[in-house]
């Protein structure tokens, strides 16, 4: 059991590999199916990713690392030189002890990414948002009484808002996206994050996602609704009612029931540059 307690600074595995707290992650799950969120978060029984999901999952860190704490690549990376993840020389890389504890990645998956990453440099809307604050800003705290963790990838504290990093294989115009938030359920991420920030700092946080589009090299900034922001909000107590109701009972039934409260308007807006 941790004892993580307000803002903290802990490196992304640490942060992952910490039980006690709930993420937004966990309480997605817990709208989905309490059965879920019991097999994963309490008995820690989770699926390990394929090759196919821990490359794009390592595409996403590679492209937050760029973005966020560009320092950080060289203690966090090992690039591969071949074109592919694939022969005896891969082999021998991954299995070099110098390579371990670091994210690999092939020469040709890291200049993928790039091209993404400079789709953000060229818009001034979105680099002016990755200034003046903090990159990763941990918060351990509580609400309802449950214990509950948030990383930001970014905080301006001064200007009090909150930027997330997304990358999508969709399209980044105003319906694609609102298509990919929903699927995903990331007005439920960014209401958790506003609501603990504004009950550590004492002050209420916009909510800003910065969008990296894989197939075009394209990238827009969306702000959050004040409607989408009350349908997460929503959408996080309704979790925490279930999972205090789940741990009071010691009942986490496979019900299947998902959230029906989605606010269906225009919820995001394009920023002007």
């Amino acid at each position: 059991m941790s004892n993580y307690k307000g803002i903290v600074k802990i490196s992304n595995e640490l942060y992952h590999a910490e039980k006690k707290h709930i993420s937004s992650s966990n309480l997605k799950s817990l709208l989905k199916d309490p059965g879920i969120f019991y097999k994963e978060k309490i008995l820690g029984d989770r699926k390990e990713h394929s090759n196919a999901t821990q490359g794009i999952f390592d595409d996403g860190t590679l492209a937050h690392t760029l973005i966020l704490e560009p320092e950080e690549f060289h203690n966090e990376f090992r690039v591969f030189p071949g074109f592919r993840k694939q022969g005896k020389d891969w082999e021998v890389f991954k299995n070099d002890p110098a390579n371990n504890g670091y994210v690999l990645v092939s020469k040709s998956q890291k200049a993928k990414v790039e091209a993404w990453v400079e789709s953000y440099r060229r818009l001034p809307t979105a680099v002016n948002l990755i200034k003046g604050g903090f990159s990763e800003h941990t918060l351990f705290g509580e609400l309802m009484g449950v214990p509950i963790k948030v990383r930001a990838d970014y905080i301006n504290i001064d200007n009090g808002y909150i930027a997330d990093v997304k990358t999508t294989s969709g399209t980044t115009d105003v319906d694609g996206f609102k298509y990919t938030v929903e699927s995903f359920e990331y007005d439920l991420s960014a209401a958790l994050y506003s609501m603990m920030f504004k009950q550590h700092y004492g002050k209420d946080f916009e909510f800003y996602f910065v969008v990296l589009g894989k197939r075009d090299k394209s990238c827009e900034v969306f702000k959050l609704s004040e409607a989408s922001r009350v349908a997460g909000e929503l959408k996080v107590l309704k979790a925490l009612k279930t999972y205090k109701e789940c741990k009071e009972s010691g009942i986490w039934s496979l019900t299947g029931n998902k959230v029906n409260d989605i606010v269906e308007d225009e919820s995001y807006e394009i920023l002007e540059v």
